[in-house]
């Protein structure tokens, strides 16, 4: 019985070693463009975080003062290392007769200028 098989090298040839290496090449160029967004998107977490705290912080002040020390205002403050402007105002008789509005917002750049306003009312 005579055997066919054609003697054959192990190992790769240079087609199959490039093929291989655009497909990994590929994938690492995906992951490392993923990785990015990633981190832009959590520095935008952190930077909203500190930006609320911030606010909510004024405004906590604002309501624990004495209506008739309260005054429209603004500030600087920085928060886990994001430079914050936080400007309030202060409506005496809005809604109500007896309430005041009190609006805090805080502006900061980084990684994009974003602006939260937070609104209380208290007698």
């Amino acid at each position: 019985m005579s055997d066919w098989r054609i003697a054959t090298d192990d190992g790769f040839s240079l087609v199959e070693t490039l093929v291989a290496l655009g497909l990994v090449a590929s994938v690492a160029t995906i992951a490392s463009g993923a990785a990015v967004s990633m981190l832009e998107l959590a520095r935008a977490a952190r930077g909203e975080a500190a930006g609320l705290a911030a606010a909510s912080e004024a405004i906590e002040a604002l309501v624990a003062t004495p209506a008739a020390s309260r005054s429209s205002g603004d500030d600087r403050a920085v928060v886990d290392g994001f430079a914050i402007v936080r400007v309030w105002r202060v409506a005496p008789d809005e809604p109500a007769p007896g309430l005041a509005r009190l609006e805090v917002t805080a502006r900061w750049s980084a990684p994009r200028t974003t602006l939260l306003t937070l609104v209380a009312v208290a007698p």
